[in-house]
């Protein structure tokens, strides 16, 4: 399990009843909706709103992966941490763990981003102020 600390953000998310199959557990594409808050939250978190990064650059997904561990069930409240598991380049990498209240892990994963300019679409190196707000976290690739 991946332990909280300052590179780390976390954010929770209660699983909503549109959240859920017929069998109340988190229907699967939904776990990436959650790796999204988190990422938006560490982004909130390290001072850069989504709402300002857009004018400043782009960040399309340009791979996801989830691996599910165990189901995530109606009314669970799940705590969904997000770092920086790699960065190059032109592209970065966020990490996410879903971890259920017994302290469970529910999901890992990642998300690929690479880095455009919003004027041209084309791909650029990760400015300054992004560099800075995103150190790798040693240890945790997923």
């Amino acid at each position: 399990m991946i332990p909280p600390a300052p590179e780390v953000a976390v954010t929770h998310v209660r699983v909503r009843y549109k959240d859920t199959d017929t069998m109340q557990v988190v229907y699967y594409g939904n776990y990436l909706t959650y790796f999204e808050v988190a990422r938006v939250e560490f982004l909130r978190q390290h001072d850069q709103p989504i709402s300002e990064v857009n004018t400043k650059l782009h960040m399309p997904v340009a791979e996801a992966h989830v691996k599910y561990l165990r189901p995530a069930r109606l009314d669970d409240l799940l705590e969904v941490r997000c770092w920086i598991s790699e960065k190059k380049r032109a592209s970065f990498r966020f990490g996410y763990e879903i971890v259920n209240e017994p302290g469970e892990r529910v999901a890992t994963g990642s998300t690929l981003h690479a880095v455009q300019d919003p004027a041209t679409g084309k791909l650029i190196a990760l400015p300054p102020w992004l560099q800075a707000i995103t150190p790798v976290r040693p240890g945790t690739g997923v």
